[in-house]
């Protein structure tokens, strides 16, 4: 029986081929993170997730929290061993062997495997209104139908239940699976084809995604019934106004938009073709 990390590492060197025409291109270091943020729980790996979490949703402990999708269950798993009711849905076999894997090499409770179901996110295997809490965290752009995904997340989660979505935002000029500079809203057709064989890269990982936007998830976020909270936006004016207590008071609301506005530009600028932009949304059902 192969170990988790074994299990991982041969997976993920298939994943890489997809993207990249030797894995040695792939930085090493980024490499290892995933190993060990996939293969090992004992390292808190996914405490920023419960952290962001924790800032938009009170008493995260007390509710009863889905992960869509799963993946090697590592969200889950250091989760419940952090106090946390945590629970996940993924389709892919393989990772649901790697959860197998760990459980055979880790003292886990055996209700916890249970934790981890298979599933796709434009049917979830879950009654309606089972959660309080759910976390989408770099998911959207890998399912079939993104816009089922979010009226099933919708119809999963209690009434004044809410959860996290985050996404890479294909607005920009990098994409973060080929980890290079990618044309805004490039589809699957000739041009990106063309594109990755000027750049002497395979084509395969063009099927892994497609190109989400801001505004088509927040289209079809309101469609399926969601209050709608930019966390980017959110996080900026809440720093504003701990450094200027006076932007609490409503009729500097104005400012506020135009110290978000000027520093999304900046960093747009900043980061032009070198890093992934992201969505990030607060969802929340009322």
């Amino acid at each position: 029986m192969s170990t988790a990390r074994e299990l991982l590492k041969e997976r993920l060197d298939e994943e890489i081929a997809l993207y990249f025409p030797d894995i040695s291109m792939y930085p090493k270091e980024a490499y290892e993170r995933v190993l060990t943020r996939w293969g090992d729980d004992s390292v808190y790996s996914e405490k920023h997730r419960f952290d962001l979490l924790e800032e938009f949703i009170d008493n995260l402990k007390s509710k009863k929290i889905l992960d869509m999708a799963a993946g090697c269950g590592s969200f889950v798993l250091q989760g419940l061993r952090d106090g946390y009711n945590t629970y996940g849905v993924e389709p892919e076999v393989w990772k649901q062997d790697v959860i197998d894997a760990k459980f055979k090499e880790n003292d886990y409770c055996d209700e916890w495997r249970n934790r981890v179901v298979v599933g796709v996110g434009e049917k979830l295997p879950f009654e309606d209104e089972s959660f309080d809490a759910f976390d989408s965290w770099q998911t959207i752009e890998h399912v079939a139908d993104e816009k089922d995904c979010l009226f099933e997340l919708y119809r999963v989660l209690k009434k004044g239940g809410s959860g996290i979505l985050r996404g890479p935002d294909y607005i920009s000029f990098y994409e973060g699976h080929y980890q290079m500079f990618w044309f805004p809203l490039m589809g699957k057709g000739a041009f990106a084809r063309w594109y990755l064989n000027r750049r002497k890269r395979p084509h395969g990982g063009l099927d892994t995604f497609h190109p989400v936007n801001p505004f088509k998830t927040r289209r079809y976020a309101r469609q399926a019934g969601f209050k709608i909270v930019d966390i980017k936006r959110e996080q900026i004016y809440r720093a504003a106004k701990r450094k200027m207590p006076i932007l609490k008071k409503g009729i500097f609301k104005p400012a506020l938009w135009t110290i978000y506005f000027f520093w999304d530009i900046s960093k747009g600028i900043r980061n032009i073709g070198r890093v992934e932009a992201t969505i990030s949304y607060h969802l929340i059902k009322e």
